[in-house]
């Protein structure tokens, strides 16, 4: 399981703690509210930011500095690789 913004879903810490299945399989919509960088990726068809030319754009940028997952471009950059 792949978040749209990096998160490696299977070593997030509230994926228990919350029971999140993960942004994909509930359309953007988390535990903690909608998400706008999972909108902003799926209204341009990516499977994640790492598909985007604008990585990491500021939106993306702010989210991480923000949030809980200091790897997230690290993956997005690896899975970037993948495609």
């Amino acid at each position: 399981m792949r978040g749209k913004c990096g998160t490696d879903c299977m070593t997030c810490r509230f994926r228990e703690k919350s029971g999140c299945s993960g942004c994909s399989r509930q359309n953007g919509k988390i535990f903690w509210g909608e998400c706008d960088i999972f909108r902003c990726a799926a209204q341009k068809g990516f499977k994640h930011c790492g598909e985007c030319s604008e990585l990491p754009c500021r939106e993306l940028t702010a989210f991480i500095e923000n949030g809980h997952n200091p790897d997230r471009l690290k993956n997005l950059q690896k899975w970037k690789d993948e495609i």
